[in-house]
């Protein structure tokens, strides 16, 4: 999320992280170079960043909805077992993966619980379905 100031000028949050943030300070140095042989500079330490914070983005975005498709997936594996404790903790751990990835994007966690919360669901998600294809 960026932040919008008085000024009208926008500015980096801490749900954005610290790739976003450099990227967004190498582009300040683009804007104030004086000559082109200090564009060209500011241009080639500003691309990376660029690039690889946009990367971070998108592999955040989809790591997002594959949390919460892998919690659906578990509640339909839990659900369809015809086991009660499966049934019930498919269930619970569906509804609790997917609700902590939304409230971590809907309340604008910052860039670390965000991404600590994105893995933590996977693993727990990734380690119920192994457990379940071991059990049954």
């Amino acid at each position: 999320m960026v932040t919008v100031m008085a000024d009208g000028q926008r500015e980096p949050t801490n749900e954005d992280g610290p790739l976003f943030r450099s990227a967004y300070e190498h582009a300040d140095a683009v804007d104030k170079a004086a000559d082109p042989a200090q564009r060209r500079r500011a241009w080639g330490g500003f691309l990376p960043r660029a690039l690889v914070a946009l990367a971070e983005g998108f592999l955040r975005d989809w790591m997002l909805i594959g949390a919460v498709l892998f919690s659906v997936i578990v509640g339909f594996i839990g659900g369809s077992s015809g086991d009660l404790p499966w049934i019930i903790g498919g269930v619970v751990a569906a509804v609790t993966g997917t609700a902590l990835v939304l409230i971590a994007v809907a309340r604008h966690w910052s860039f670390g619980r965000q991404w600590t919360v994105i893995l933590g669901v996977f693993a727990l998600q990734i380690v119920l379905m192994i457990l379940f294809w071991r059990t049954h």
